[in-house]
This record gives C-alpha cells, structure tokens and sequence, in this order.
C-alpha cells in the first residue's frame, strides 16, 4: 500500500477505512511505502498503530518503507521505530 499526499488529502477517516479493509480481509503484514508523504501526522500514525495493533495479534505487524531521514528521525524520537519495521529510502 502507498500512501501519497493525495490519499492523505481524501482525509484520514479514507486511509483509516482502506487499511481496516486490509486487516478485515485477514491480511497480518501491512507494508507502507510514505515516500511520496511530505510530513508524518500524528492522525497517520495512530491509523498505523491501530492496524499494528491488529496485525500482531496474528504474529505480523506494519513496515514503513521509504522513510526519508526526516520521517526515519522522527519515529526514532518518538520510540516507533521499536514498534514497526522501518526501511529507509537508501
């Protein structure tokens, strides 16, 4: 799944319904690629930690890829990259 400016401007409750049509459909790995996102919201992450959450009761979880050193920076500050896989741009 990819998360662009565009699928953040549709409003979270959009990319909330996409990711839980995900999760609904048995999926337990969620890869996120943010590399078109220019800044990470906090309504963005708590869409990601609720569908984590999901996730890894059934032994899988959510990876970010393509984090730029901004993203990767603040999810390190924030302990999140503890919580999900995080795969930078290089």
């Amino acid at each position: 799944m990819t998360v662009s400016n565009e699928l953040l401007a549709d409003g979270l409750s959009a990319l909330r319904w996409r990711l839980r049509d995900l999760v609904m459909g048995g999926v337990c790995l969620v890869v996120v690629d943010i590399s078109d996102v220019e800044q990470i919201e906090s309504t963005l992450l708590a869409a990601l930690l609720d569908t984590h959450r999901v996730c890894r009761q059934r032994g899988g979880g959510v990876v970010i890829r393509h984090a730029d050193r901004k993203a990767a920076d603040l999810l390190h500050r924030t302990g999140l990259d503890r919580v999900f896989e995080v795969e930078d741009e290089s």
